[in-house]
């Protein structure tokens, strides 16, 4: 008679899994983290989220000795309220309480799976998080069926044209972000091109840009800038690392020696996996607001559970995690049979209120 082996008995042996549930999603939000360091993630109140803008109205000039004011020396500038609607983002589940009681009692089973409603919060919330992420990257101001998005720097909000807030660039220049594009013909990304939109900054705002959105492919081409070439003989600056441990202009180390982080005179070039092929974008993120419309719980609400913040997660745990004080809305619809239905909801409006102060480029090959 031949021996027994595991293959003998493993039908019948329990399957135990291990403590951890591995997500496999990545609902990482790096602008949204960005806005809320700045400090940018407020309530808003009413029907809209309004700011007021100022443009150039004011002259001065040379007058006579002693000459009396004139009526024409007379003005000021030019306030006007910029405004943009409120857009609903939301996502629902609904789990049976069979299925809960199921997965409570499943001894061997991940203990975040156990809790399979906290498990399905914590997933309705980060799906919120890349909903809004991607729209404050690509939205357009409407989707598919008519709805009301977020307008993404990439979507509209960064442009040389186009009404923007209900304000027009044609009647106030001052509305216009700098656009470098080149007819829908992909071309290098070159040190060149990336000062023609800084010095185009600099002329329309003199304000400084404090990071840089681009996707993995053009952050891909930059860092090229700093491995590619041989020197002064080469086509690109290359780079040393300097005392502050940054990239700066001088004669490439070695391949060990470069960083992992990218930078660009000094200030952040961030990729992002949500950013449009071929764009980079010159950003303030001082002058980019996002508003939520707070919600006042019922009684039933409160009791259900308290609100979350937002957060944005790569899926597994000890992975990147970003929490922003976006208050989800969870709201248990009226039940029916034996299932939970939840609902999660969260209405946002976001704004550039200096789009002078940023720039696009855009037709980047990242072949």
């Amino acid at each position: 008679m031949a021996g027994e082996s595991i293959a003998t008995i493993f039908n019948a042996l329990s399957q135990t899994m291990d403590e951890d549930l591995t997500r496999q999603w990545n609902r990482t939000t790096f602008l949204l983290k960005w806005i809320a360091e700045a400090g940018n993630i407020k309530p808003g109140h009413g029907k809209n989220a309004a700011f007021d803008v100022e443009f150039t109205n004011a002259t001065g000039g040379t007058v006579a000795e002693g000459s009396d004011v004139q009526a024409s020396e007379y003005n000021s500038d030019i306030n006007e309220p910029a405004v943009f609607s409120w857009a609903t983002y939301r996502t629902s589940f609904q789990i049976s309480e069979q299925e809960i009681d199921a997965a409570r009692g499943s001894i061997g089973t991940p203990e975040k799976l156990r809790d399979l409603f906290g498990s399905r919060v914590v997933s309705a919330n980060s799906i919120l998080a890349k909903a809004v992420e991607q729209d404050l990257l690509t939205g357009t101001g409407v989707d598919s069926n008519g709805n009301p998005t977020l307008i993404g720097i990439f979507g509209g909000a960064l442009s040389a044209s186009g009404v923007y807030g209900g304000l027009n660039p044609a009647t106030y220049s001052e509305w216009a972000s700098t656009l470098l594009a080149n007819g829908g013909v992909l071309r290098s990304l070159t040190p060149n091109l990336m000062n023609q939109a800084d010095n185009a900054i600099f002329i329309a705002a003199s304000l400084p840009w404090n990071m840089i959105l681009t996707s993995a492919g053009v952050a891909a081409k930059y860092e090229q800038f700093f491995t590619a070439g041989t020197g002064n003989a080469g086509n690109f600056p290359l780079v040393r690392i300097n005392d502050r441990n940054e990239y700066g202009l001088g004669v490439a180390m070695d391949a060990i020696g470069q960083m992992d982080n990218l930078q660009w005179k000094g200030k952040r070039v961030q990729r992002n996996p949500l950013a449009p092929t071929g764009k980079m974008a010159f950003l303030n993120t001082e002058f980019i607001k996002l508003q939520y419309l707070p919600h006042m719980p019922t009684r039933n609400e409160i009791e259900f559970f308290e609100s979350l913040g937002l957060t944005g997660s790569s899926g597994d745990e000890p992975a990147t995690r970003m929490t922003v004080p976006l208050p989800v809305r969870f709201v248990e619809i009226a039940k029916t049979g034996d299932s939970h239905k939840i609902s999660a909801r969260l209405t946002v409006a976001s704004a550039i209120v200096r789009r002078n102060a940023m720039a696009v480029i855009q037709d980047i090959s990242e072949s």
